[in-house]
């Protein structure tokens, strides 16, 4: 019977010991759309919606930069949150990590809060506050927990510039005991370190305002127009610890490489499932990650895997449209995942780097197969005649028939495919 109970409470706290991913927000959505349109809930105020506005941030090294675009707090309106995935609390969590690009246009004095953190059930318990304020031109930033009165004992960090993209990490620590909780500010310009700093910018600060039973929402304020910033906020993530699973990723694709120079034309999206090595290789999780044209590299952050093997799903291209390239797996017998260290991946020194050896030598380097515009795991004649229509309507932009990322499709993109499909081409899996 001892057994047995060890045996239960070994499971249970492996299935709590990896960190969870709580929220992954990129404003992946048209450019004008309102927050609301795509799982934000407005409140407090009928002016001033939030949208969705272009261009995204980026951060070099942030797994979450240059993807989608952005949402830009102005200094009056209607505020909006989002709902985390489940909601985090001492019961379930040490503490609750939320990351964010923040680039901030414009701030006056006292300054205000411009994102903080929510229970699941409050819009007005704003426990963990992030402000920006102006000091004699000078940019600073602030946090607080929970209440007014905090602000009168508030410690400022200064010296950061305007129009400048700043990664950000906001920590809301569970402490016994009642009015314990902590809040932390991690500011960087550069480089995201692998593992929590042992001293944040600001904290960790113990306030005499009350502590939030859980944390359930992110929301972005729009305050008074007499105090408050204009910022530019992108890329917010909230998970349990302090980065997760992020595999560096090298990978190439046919259409749009020049062989020349090895590098890609345009930057581009990918998005990897995760599946375990044993049928049915179940999906674990997944990440999507910009593919650096110069690189060939992504940042895959996994946030809810465990460590184990694992094989590499690509999808060229994020959802909720893959663009044209031939699913492939990373090679036979998975790869060593190792959570909250991840790790690397080179699809391109190597056919045998995929499995079945399904990539392409072009120039010096190895690439996914290009051609598979309708996305059912083989280059056929319907590709063909998908880039045939296309080309004959003179169809540009950023569409699946545009193999070579130029935004035209022409008989370049119709030889790619019909060379593959010559070739039978398709997916090989497990």
């Amino acid at each position: 019977m001892q057994k047995i109970i060890l045996l239960i409470c070994f499971l249970l706290i492996s299935s709590v010991s990896f960190s969870q991913l709580r929220l992954d927000e990129n404003f992946d959505y048209p450019a004008g759309d309102s927050l609301g349109a795509h799982g934000w809930t407005h409140f407090s105020g009928v002016t001033n919606t939030l949208f969705v506005t272009s261009p995204g941030l980026t951060y070099a090294g942030y797994p979450l930069s240059g993807i989608g675009n952005a949402a830009t707090v102005g200094t009056t309106g209607n505020d909006n949150y989002k709902n985390f995935t489940s909601s985090a609390d001492s019961s379930n969590a040490n503490a609750i990590y939320t990351f964010f690009m923040v680039n901030v246009t414009s701030a006056q004095r006292p300054g205000d809060y411009f994102l903080g953190l929510l229970p699941n059930n409050s819009t007005t318990f704003y426990s963990g506050r992030v402000f920006a304020r102006d000091m004699g031109g000078v940019l600073e930033f602030g946090v607080t927990k929970a209440g007014g009165g905090d602000t009168n004992t508030m410690v400022w960090a200064s010296g950061y510039s305007y129009n400048t993209t700043y990664l950000m990490v906001l920590k809301y620590q569970f402490v016994p005991g009642a009015n314990n909780n902590t809040v932390s500010l991690f500011i960087f310009n550069s480089g995201v370190p692998a593992t929590e700093p042992a001293v944040p910018t600001i904290g960790p600060a113990l306030y005499s305002s009350g502590d939030a039973a859980n944390i359930g929402r992110v929301a972005l304020r729009q305050s008074v127009a007499t105090r408050a910033p204009t910022v530019i906020v992108d890329g917010i993530s909230a998970t349990t610890a302090w980065l997760t699973t992020v595999v560096n990723m090298k990978i190439a694709i046919e259409g749009i490489l020049d062989a020349t120079s090895s590098t890609h034309v345009v930057n581009d999206t990918a998005t990897v499932y995760l599946r375990n090595n044993f049928a049915p290789y179940s999906i674990v999780d997944s990440a999507k990650s910009v593919i650096n044209s110069q690189t060939l590299t992504g940042f895959f952050n996994f946030r809810n895997a465990s460590t184990g093997t694992y094989y590499f799903d690509v999808r060229y291209r994020g959802l909720p449209v893959y663009r044209n390239a031939i699913q492939t797996w990373s090679k036979a017998g998975g790869e060593l995942v190792t959570n909250n260290d991840g790790g690397s991946y080179d699809f391109t020194t190597s056919s045998a780097q995929a499995f079945g050896n399904n990539t392409m030598l072009k120039g010096t380097v190895y690439c996914i197969y290009s051609g598979d515009v309708s996305q059912d795991g083989v280059v056929d004649l319907s590709d063909g005649s998908l880039i045939d229509n296309d080309a004959f309507n003179f169809a540009s932009g950023y569409l699946n028939t545009d193999l070579t990322g130029d935004d035209v499709v022409d008989l370049s993109d119709a030889s790619i495919a019909e060379n593959n499909a010559f070739n039978f081409v398709s997916a090989i899996t497990p």
